[in-house]
């Protein structure tokens, strides 16, 4: 087996470095890079231009060779990694977590090898040995920055100042030489070119499209599709703001914004999206008529209905379109106890959790779950039932005894809460998680979904949560067209309807038990009723929230 520890401890010595700074030499190397582990090959890859970027007396045109050939090798081996982490990255144990670390270090180091050769040359225009490659130089640095911000926002991490930065001066310097608009073949195994403009651009839509709030494998989906769907957006450097929706000035450290008529200036660039939404608006109406969304470039991973109606957020974020908030935030301060996940908000609302105080309901109100379901309204049944709201002050149990985590509220609206905590790098918390609310100056309990989640750099991850109902009830639920002796029975939510969240009453069931159509028999607080299974209304990795129709009451 090859030594590669020997022989990368030769590497980095002062005497060997001249070995690898060739085309022959890097090709020998790299034939001797393992076929059965692909990260430890990455991993000696990063350190061999890590080499590279420190040694300043390489000439530039070997330096480019060796660059691009490393490059083009290396490439494939991260496309793998990548792959392997993102389809195991709900598993907490995969060994394929592990892969992070190079994932990052690669696309940090590879950019910064082009960017030294891009400055190199800024700086000495006269050497005109490299003006054919400088467009693929510059196009591939792009595409390296593009890539560390599209990890930031697969970590919900913020994208670095110096990310855009530097895309900033590339897609600048690419302008000025005018081959911002060239077509080029990125890789030898790439199946269509592709520009500078569009590999900008296609990192500047990705952070337009809101990724605080998508999970990881619809961010990396969305970035994909912008392989194609990035080439549509023409940027001009003039102000135009009757055609014109976004813009971003080249001068500064932060992304692209919703175009402003104070946005004026040499650095400003400036884009509209019309082309883009009618590529869009074409590709809903081709799944729309059936035609399967691998015909039309959008990946296996893009399954239907969730991918549709993804590809119908992102036309709606993109548009531009001034969104209102339908509830009114307000500044406030105060603990949140938190239960992540379904089975862990279970543990916490079944009757007989042990709680810290206990408020009893008054004995001559009506029952609670009588009430709530009552409103089936079978037959002729116009008995009424009570709203959400009116329950809440009826009071209810304080349910927590020990919970996983505290959190801080930031601002709060009656559709939900803004909170930030203290990440411990260990935290399983997703855009779409379920998740227990308690704060510490209520008695009740409510149910949420995370909409999402941004991380900062002082280790504070800020957290958007939808409140679905304030006042959950735990409810059994059995198979009645079971033909064994014993029914297993289940544990799940139920969720009254709310008027003002405008949400329909619903029952929350893990993930694995659902199954259209199927009758229920549903059990809570001494009440028993028959229940079919409905559409799924939403779903994660634990649990589906789906609606159902009342079939009988016992």
């Amino acid at each position: 087996m090859f030594d590669f520890k020997g022989f990368i401890s030769a590497l980095l010595r002062k005497k060997s470095d001249a070995q690898l700074e060739n085309l022959k030499s890097a090709t020998i190397w790299v034939q001797e890079l393992p076929d059965s582990d692909v990260q430890e090959a990455q991993d000696e890859i990063i350190k061999v231009l890590g080499t590279i970027n420190s040694n300043e007396k390489t000439p530039l045109l070997e330096r480019i060779q060796v660059l691009m050939y490393l490059d083009e090798k290396a490439s494939k081996l991260q496309d793998l990694l990548c792959r392997e982490y993102l389809s195991n990255f709900n598993k907490q144990d995969a060994t394929e977590r592990l892969y992070l670390p190079t994932i990052l270090s690669f696309w940090e180091e590879m950019a910064e090898s082009y960017q030294l050769c891009v400055r190199e040359f800024a700086n000495n225009p006269s050497n005109k040995k490299i003006w054919k490659n400088l467009p693929l130089l510059t196009t591939r640095a792009i595409r390296c920055y593009a890539m560390q911000a599209k990890w930031s926002y697969i970590r919900y991490m913020q994208v670095d100042a110096h990310v855009w930065r530097n895309l900033h001066r590339l897609y600048l310097f690419a302008e000025r030489e005018k081959f911002a608009q060239t077509p080029l073949r990125l890789y030898p195994h790439f199946t269509k070119d592709t520009t500078c403009t569009a590999e900008y651009m296609q990192a500047l839509l990705l952070q337009l499209a809101n990724p605080e709030s998508l999970l990881p494998n619809q961010i990396n989906m969305v970035d994909h599709w912008l392989d194609t769907w990035a080439s549509s957006i023409t940027i001009e450097d003039s102000f135009r703001p009757h055609r014109q929706i976004y813009a971003v000035n080249l001068g500064d450290n932060k992304p692209a914004k919703k175009l402003r008529r104070n946005m004026i200036g040499d650095k400003y660039r400036y884009w509209g999206v019309g082309l883009l939404q009618v590529t869009i608006s074409k590709t809903i109406e081709h799944i729309k008529a059936g035609e399967l969304p691998i015909h039309l470039q959008l990946s296996e991973e893009c399954r239907l209905p969730t991918c549709l109606e993804l590809i119908e957020l992102l036309s709606d974020r993109w548009s531009g379109k001034n969104t209102t908030r339908k509830h009114e935030r307000q500044k406030n301060k105060e603990i949140l106890q938190v239960a992540q996940g379904l089975r862990e908000i279970l543990e916490q609302i079944k009757p007989g959790a042990k709680s810290k105080s206990k408020v009893i309901l008054p004995p001559a109100e009506p029952d609670l779950v009588e009430q709530f379901i009552i409103d089936y309204q079978l037959n002729d049944s116009t008995e009424p039932g009570l709203t959400s709201d009116e329950t809440t002050m009826m009071g209810e149990p304080e349910l927590f005894e020990h919970v996983s985590d505290q959190w801080m509220v930031e601002d709060e609206s009656a559709s939900g809460y803004g909170a930030v905590f203290n990440s411990n790098g260990k935290s399983r918390l997703k855009v779409g998680m379920l998740i227990g609310l308690k704060p510490d100056n209520k008695k009740h309990f409510a149910v949420g979904i995370v909409r999402r989640i941004n991380k900062d750099t002082s280790s504070k991850t800020h957290v958007g949560i939808q409140t679905l109902t304030q006042t959950p009830i735990a409810v059994e639920l059995l198979d009645t067209e079971s033909k064994k002796s014993h029914n297993p029975s289940m544990d799940a939510i139920y969720l009254p309807e709310s008027t003002a969240a405008e949400l329909q009453r619903s029952i929350i069931i893990d993930a694995s038990a659902y199954i259209k159509g199927q009758a229920l028999q549903l059990k809570a607080q001494g009440k028993s009723y028959v229940i079919r299974i409905q559409n799924i209304l939403e779903q994660n990795d634990d649990f589906v929230r789906t609606s159902f129709d009342v079939i009988a009451k016992h």
